[in-house]
């Protein structure tokens, strides 16, 4: 039996061990040196025919050079001998100068060159020498064999790219656990990290849920994440289900406990299933109703880019159970669009879907998990650029409606109002609107103005709205740089529907818990 979604049948997967991304080297690489072409020189060598008298070679100096001759005579190639009148009884000699080469004598000038050749030979030896030691000093110092302290290794993810995820359930003994995860941002340990709490110990654990190591993750990656009870069976453990992407865009699914054994994580099914194009966002939702048994664990993405957004669902209704299956939206969807999506009434699988449309603006949709089916777009005149923060928290506001009845759209179930937090175009703010049927978008700035500091970027935005459908201790968790690097703080959402007694008053500002460590 798969740990949280498989059919009984299947069987577990296997737990693998994340291998390294392979490093490629440039198969155009040079091999030694290159061939020169052929040149215009030749060599004369005995035998050869000298060339014609009247196009003479010259030296360096513009002296001319001297070829030998089939018979070994040495002649200059200049002009024919000089003849010399010969004194009576004597026959006439030819007279040459002597050989000599840029001015000097041709054995000495030989001597010299092969002395000034020897020297360079032995310059060569010992500057290759010292520089091969200078060379493994300095590697073996860069391998952590030095003494010397070095500035740190600059850090890979970029910042305005780095991703936050956030689950809270309640188990068994009414034990309350949040859990943020969070990407090191380490070069040499990048993983993924889990930030966990619970009602019982209160104080946070930091542990990665990944193995350290290149090419497992890619840089900046998103995340997203999910819990629910395998088989809708709140006796089963609930399960932890967390989403990344590695480098080439395959999407990868880590769950704890794996094969029951908590504590433990390992891969799931879903993964490198599906790709993610270079930009895309990854949002998941598990929909559960224990009455009917459906489930319904579904992970939205983009695989080809602009105009198109995937949703990937696995099912099981009753003693029913369907595999992976995907569906591709064609809409008018940015390409990095950020992507979230809550529920409008506690008993349906009924969502709205917010996303960056291509004209820049935020979008909502109508979407129901069980039939696939998405509805029409709502605008809504809210700047949104790709890969801008943005996440949606719920409240249950039917107790302070102050009319009867309610209005129409709330009686026939669609009743809960959404806080959708975000950040401004320049990551320097952050915007709180409310949405709900009877009211539409309203501005709701005044309940965080508390919260917000000047000089800080904010990088990522989760709620754990969409692991619990709880209107008490709701949790949002801020990932943001000041400059020393990023930064989590965890924010509470006053609780609604009735639950507050005793905490902050319903509607009202929200309030800062404190920092959640993120470095084991």
């Amino acid at each position: 039996m798969v740990a949280n979604h498989g059919q009984p049948s299947l069987g577990y997967s296997n737990l693998e061990a994340v291998t390294a991304h392979l490093r490629h080297s440039n198969p155009q690489h040079s091999d030694g040196l290159e061939l020169a072409p052929e040149s215009n020189h030749h060599d004369y060598s005995y035998g050869q025919k000298k060339p014609e008298q009247g196009r003479p070679l010259f030296d360096c100096c513009g002296r001319p050079i001297e070829y030998p001759q089939p018979e070994g005579k040495i002649v200059v190639a200049y002009d024919p001998p000089e003849v010399i009148e010969a004194e009576k009884g004597q026959q006439p000699v030819a007279s040459y100068k002597q050989s000599a080469i840029c001015g000097i004598r041709r054995k000495m000038f030989w001597v010299v060159l092969g002395s000034v050749a020897a020297f360079f030979v032995v310059a060569a030896a010992v500057g290759g020498g010292v520089g091969a030691s200078f060379a493994m000093r300095k590697t073996e110092g860069s391998s952590g064999n030095s003494t010397t302290t070095g500035s740190p290794n600059p850090i890979n993810p970029p910042f305005q790219n780095l991703s936050i995820a956030a689950v809270r359930w309640v188990d068994n003994s009414s034990i309350s656990h949040y859990s943020v995860y969070t990407q090191s941002i380490v070069s040499s340990q990048v993983r993924v990290l889990e930030s966990a709490w619970d009602s019982r110990g209160q104080s946070w654990s930091v542990t990665p849920i990944t193995d350290a190591g290149d090419g497992i993750f890619k840089a900046g990656t998103p995340i997203a994440a999910s819990t629910g009870h395998p088989h809708s069976n709140k006796s089963i453990e609930l399960v932890k289900t967390v989403f990344f992407v590695q480098p080439g865009g395959s999407m990868m699914e880590r769950q704890s406990p794996y094969k029951e054994v908590t504590g433990v994580w390992g891969n799931d099914n879903f993964s490198r299933m599906y790709g993610t194009s270079a930009a895309s966002s990854i949002f998941s939702y598990w929909y559960q109703n224990f009455e009917t048994r459906l489930q319904i664990l579904s992970v939205f993405f983009q695989n080809l880019g602009a105009n198109s957004l995937t949703v990937a669902r696995y099912t099981e209704n009753g003693d029913s159970w369907f595999p992976w299956l995907d569906v591709e939206h064609s809409i008018p969807i940015q390409d990095g669009s950020p992507i979230v999506a809550a529920p409008v009434t506690d008993d349906k699988p009924d969502l709205r879907l917010y996303i960056g449309g291509i004209d820049g603006k935020l979008k909502q949709y109508p979407y129901n998990l069980e039939t696939n089916v998405l509805g029409s777009a709502v605008d809504i005149d809210l700047d949104m650029s790709p890969r801008t923060p943005l996440c949606v928290t719920m409240e249950d506001n039917r107790n302070r409606f102050r009319q009867s009845p309610l209005p129409e759209c709330a009686e026939s179930g669609t009743f809960l109002t959404h806080l959708l937090l975000f950040a401004s175009p320049n990551r320097h703010s952050l915007s709180l609107v409310s949405w709900n049927c009877s009211s539409g978008f309203v501005p709701q700035q005044n309940r965080i103005e508390g919260l917000l500091k000047p000089n800080r970027t904010y990088l990522g935005l989760a709620t754990t709205s969409a692991s619990s459908l709880s209107f008490a201790d709701q949790r949002v968790y801020v990932l943001f740089d000041e400059g020393a690097g990023p930064q989590v703080e965890e924010w509470e959402v006053p609780a609604s529907g009735g639950t507050n007694i005793g905490g902050p008053p319903q509607n009202g500002p929200w309030r800062l818990r404190g920092a959640v460590p993120t470095k084991p």
